[in-house]
């Protein structure tokens, strides 16, 4: 993840919309819906190296894009609701798929004033090495490649106004986008903090219930309102990630909070001493995880598909670990995007959660979002892309490149203006001095009391590292106060 990371949709299609009938007819029943979802995803094939995009279908989908009225996607409304029984990652016939609907909107918070920012920290530090005990490292930077040039066409907004559920289709449609609206005073609608060292990385060495109990009560006393989760979709060889998962999901519910799912499958990456692999339908893997396991989601948690897949590698533009790139190149990484989103979307329907959850949220680094630390590139994600996420999600820590997060966020609303902002990562990783990480704390989280930054996910609560707020014994470190006083309005 060091190197890769450092390289630094409710709105109803026209039915004459060529595109639009060429890859999905409008259903007339829920059989021609399934038919349809079942056909598309069997058509998607792992991407390989030296995979070639078709230049009638990329046409096609130009003049189809082109017709997608520009709106903007609102957060589901938060109402948690059990769910039922959970299973475990067998694959599913994707002809049980019900059609892709959008998810609901909802409003976002008010007002936020402007503050003061001063330094801060990029990268993002969830790069595993081949071993089974901690395959989580903190990042180093790496210099990006180069590009000469790259359209940059910032979105359209809309006025904010909360827009109304929207009764089901038949018929697939891109997600609104959120409307940005300014956040309480010192505040986000998505305040989390991160159990990656205590769930991704100890699946060989699990914490027993009470301790992860106890953990969970820690973050309800920083303020947080979503737990991110990041344990991989299967299991390695020396423990069960899916009981893991449970224990940490069932907890964070217990208590009232938020799941921000961020699941991994162990061979995107080449995790816990898996074999990478690009061969594997991980659309189907993905799909079959949410299906088989209804208990692990609640109405009002988010879901990431896969978090960084930018490091899964894009061939002529991030590392390829191992050589193998998960995607062709930009073209195949934009619709992979946008798939994965869908595909979720449609699996959330089997457990009566279809626009209840957030989805997307993958969490980028500044060279895929917008060119950071190269003046001749804007970064690699698409308008439409853009459009179906709702935000732009970041895992960024300027830092460590002798940057702000306040220049950061400047630079990302110039490329996107109006288009809602969430730091999916940040943490104080470059500094085991506990003044100065006081101050990038409050520098950072200054710099993101923006009313165009919707959420933050403080990574990560501890126990571990330089950045982490808590100890082995749930003692405090001093930036954990400060942490705590913006997510609990008590900010001086």
């Amino acid at each position: 993840n060091t190197a890769e990371l450092a390289q630094t949709s409710d709105t109803t299609f026209s039915a004459n919309t060529t595109m639009y009938e060429t890859a999905v007819p409008v259903a007339s029943s829920a059989q021609k819906a399934k038919k349809w979802l079942h056909s598309f995803l069997a058509k998607k094939n792992p991407v390989s190296s030296n995979k070639s995009p078709n230049p009638i279908q990329a046409a096609a989908e130009r003049e189809f894009i082109q017709k997608i009225p520009k709106t903007k996607r609102t957060a589901p409304r938060i109402s948690p609701t059990p769910v039922t029984t959970s299973s475990s990652l067998d694959p599913l016939p994707l002809t049980s798929f019900l059609p892709i609907l959008a998810p609901a909107p909802s409003a976002i918070p008010d007002s936020i004033p402007q503050a003061s920012p001063t330094p801060v920290l990029t990268s993002t530090p969830t790069t595993i090495p081949a071993q089974t005990s901690d395959p989580t490292s903190t990042p180093a930077p790496v210099v990006p490649p180069t590009r000469l040039s790259s359209p940059e066409s910032p979105l359209a907004t809309t006025s904010p106004a909360p827009t109304p559920l929207p009764e089901p289709s038949l018929s697939p449609s891109p997600t609104p986008m959120q409307t940005v609206s300014p956040p309480p005073v010192s505040s986000w609608s998505i305040q989390s903090v991160s159990s990656m060292k205590e769930s991704k990385d100890r699946v060989c060495n699990q914490r027993n219930p009470l301790y992860i109990e106890q953990w969970v009560a820690k973050a309800q006393v920083l303020g947080a309102n979503y737990i991110s989760v990041e344990t991989p979709y299967d299991d390695p060889a020396c423990g069960s990630a899916l009981a893991y998962t449970k224990a940490w999901v069932y907890a964070i519910h217990a208590a009232g909070l938020s799941v921000w799912h961020r699941h991994m499958p162990l061979a995107f990456e080449g995790i816990y001493s898996s074999p990478k692999n690009n061969s594997t339908d991980y659309l189907q893997l993905i799909a079959s995880y949410i299906i088989n396991n209804p208990t692990l989601f609640q109405e009002g948690d988010i879901f990431t598909p896969i978090p960084e897949p930018q490091n899964g590698g894009i061939l002529n533009h991030t590392y390829c670990y191992e050589n193998v790139c998960q995607f062709a190149g930009v073209t195949e990484f934009n619709q992979w995007l946008r798939d994965a989103i869908n595909v979720s979307d449609a699996a959330f329907v089997h457990l009566n959660l279809q626009g209840k959850v957030k989805i997307g949220y993958y969490g980028f680094d500044g060279f895929v979002a917008w060119g950071h630390n190269n003046p001749d590139w804007d970064g690699l994600l698409e308008d439409e892309t853009v459009q179906v996420m709702g935000n732009i999600t970041i895992d960024h820590y300027p830092e460590i490149v002798s940057d702000t997060m306040e220049n950061s966020l400047n630079e990302l609303e110039q490329r996107y203006p109006g288009v809602p902002i969430v730091i999916g990562e940040w943490g104080t990783i470059s500094s085991g001095d506990p003044i100065l990480q006081v101050e990038q704390t409050r520098a950072a989280l200054r710099a993101a009391l923006l009313p165009s930054v919707i959420g933050v996910n403080y990574w990560h609560m501890g126990s571990g590292g330089n950045e982490s707020l808590i100890n082995e014994d749930f003692s405090e470190n001093p930036h954990f106060f400060t942490v705590q006083q913006f997510f609990t309005n008590s900010l001086k």
